[in-house]
Order: structure tokens, then C-alpha cells, then sequence
């Protein structure tokens, strides 16, 4: 474990771990800049364990994305095996708006010098560039968007993302005991079950510190947060979805994976249009 850990440690270009908040940041920075989030192994139907080595495997050395129980249990263990009192939440997501979705996303609840914080390294193209404290219920601010925390009636907290006038509430969690045996099975559900959202759309980005780039279905977003400007279009044909997933994503599927990936999602489209 150690050496994995200092494989993808060696990956961050980070400075030697120290016990401060602001290593950790860096940490969550470094990883959303070259881990992308990508649903794309669960629509190749390839096995995902997440056994550390498989995980590290994927993750780190084939460079070929994942979603929140794969990147936030790569920066859990990283975090525990250097000394943080870490430990996973799994929260519901509300980007529907329906409170009572199942558990399906994976967290990482860090206590340091007596503070709490949430730390998320896997939520698409919404994922918060900062950590969160949970000692804050004012507006922690972020590049395009606020966050804040309220009460969710439930004994447990929300966390949400506002711009303007304009909120959206990401998920829903509490502080109860979560296993890594809790964990795989929201894993298993979101990879296997033919309802879950990542068996049926590729979904695909990069945060970097000031830019996020989104691959939906068969459209590619481009933002910059700093101007708040987007650049929207479809992708055409497989050369062009290859091309973004291995320039703009900086992930590495070969051109037959790409179109296999093309052809589930224009089949996908077909049906909707039906």
C-alpha cells in the first residue's frame, strides 16, 4: 500500500506531506486537475473492484477515470495511511431534487485540530474545488460557485452550490458509521444495475483551477470560470469523442474504446427519440 500511495503521491507533484489543511487542499486540487471523472469503464463493462491494487491500477497507472467510490477511496486511503483521521460517509444525491434518492455517493469526512471537514474528489463536473468545512454554515466561497450548508430536517446536513441567485443541492448526508462493505454495495448498484445513471450515460470531466471540461452523453462542454463563458457542441462521430477523451480529459482509451463508447450513446440517443 505504501508504495502505491507513493506512486500516485510521486503523480501530484505535491510538497512532503504535512498535517495542515492547506496540504490537503493541494492534494484535492492536484487530484481533480489529473484524475478525471468518467463513467466510461461502466458503459466498456469492464470489473471495477476496489481492491486498493485494482484501484491504483485503474486510477493511476492506465489512466482511465472513475467516479466517487473510486476517487474518493483513493484519497481516503492516501490520507489514512499518512496519519489523517479520515473516514467515509456515503451521502444522496439531490440534483433531482428528490431527498429520498438512495445512497450512491461516496465522501470523505476529514477531522483535523478538532475541525471537520468534507472532502470530495468525485463529483463530475459539479465536484467543489475546495474542501468544505463543516463548522461553516456561511458561504464558503468558490470560484463560480458558493457553497453553504443547511440543515436537511433529517438529523444530517446538505450541501449546496449557488451562483447568484441560482442554488442547486448537490446531496444529502449524515455522520453515521460507514463501512467499506456499505461502500461497495452503492458501487455495485451504480456499475451494474441496469437503472443507474452511469450504466446509461457517459459522463466524463477535468476540473482544473480556473477551467472544467465535460463530456454528457454525446455533448462537450467546455467552461472557464473566470470569465464565466461556456463553449457547447456536439460530438460528431467516435474520432472526435477519441480526441476529446485523450486531449481536453487527458485519459487513455484507445480509438476501438472510444468507438464502442460512441456507439452505446448514439444507440442510447435512438431510443430517446423514439
Amino acid at each position: 500500500m505504501e508504495k502505491l500511495i507513493h506512486q500516485y503521491l510521486k503523480t501530484l507533484d505535491l510538497p512532503a506531506p504535512q498535517h495542515t489543511l492547506a496540504w490537503v487542499q493541494a492534494l484535492q486540487t492536484a487530484h481533480l486537475a489529473r484524475y478525471p471523472f468518467s463513467s466510461a469503464n461502466v458503459i466498456l463493462g469492464r470489473a471495477l473492484s476496489l481492491e486498493p491494487e485494482a484501484l491504483f491500477l485503474r486510477l493511476v497507472t492506465e489512466r482511465s477515470g472513475g467516479y466517487c467510490f473510486e476517487h474518493n477511496k483513493l484519497i481516503y486511503l492516501t490520507l489514512k495511511q499518512l496519519g489523517f483521521d479520515v473516514r467515509p460517509l456515503i451521502g444522496r444525491v439531490m440534483l433531482n431534487g428528490n431527498p429520498d434518492n438512495g445512497r450512491s455517493h461516496r465522501l470523505t469526512l476529514l477531522t483535523l485540530n478538532d475541525r471537520q471537514y468534507l472532502i470530495d474528489g468525485g463529483f463530475g463536473v459539479m465536484t467543489p474545488r475546495r474542501i468544505i468545512s463543516l463548522d461553516e454554515y456561511e458561504a464558503q466561497p468558490g470560484l463560480r460557485h458558493d457553497y453553504y450548508l443547511e440543515r436537511d430536517g433529517r438529523g444530517g446536513l446538505m450541501l449546496l452550490a449557488k451562483s447568484g441567485e441560482a442554488a442547486q443541492i448537490l446531496y444529502r448526508f449524515d455522520f453515521a458509521e460507514y463501512l467499506e462493505s456499505d461502500c461497495n454495495i452503492g458501487h455495485f448498484y451504480s456499475h451494474q444495475s441496469p437503472d443507474a445513471a452511469f450504466v446509461n450515460h457517459l459522463v466524463v470531466s477535468r476540473i482544473l483551477e480556473s477551467r472544467r471540461y465535460l463530456i454528457r452523453n454525446l455533448t462537450y462542454v467546455e467552461s472557464d470560470d473566470v470569465n464565466q463563458t461556456e463553449k457547447e457542441v456536439s460530438i460528431s462521430d467516435s474520432t472526435m469523442l477519441h480526441h476529446l477523451l485523450t486531449t481536453q480529459l487527458k485519459l487513455s482509451f484507445t480509438e476501438q474504446e472510444a468507438a464502442t463508447l460512441f456507439a452505446h450513446q448514439s444507440a442510447k440517443l435512438r431510443q430517446l427519440q423514439r
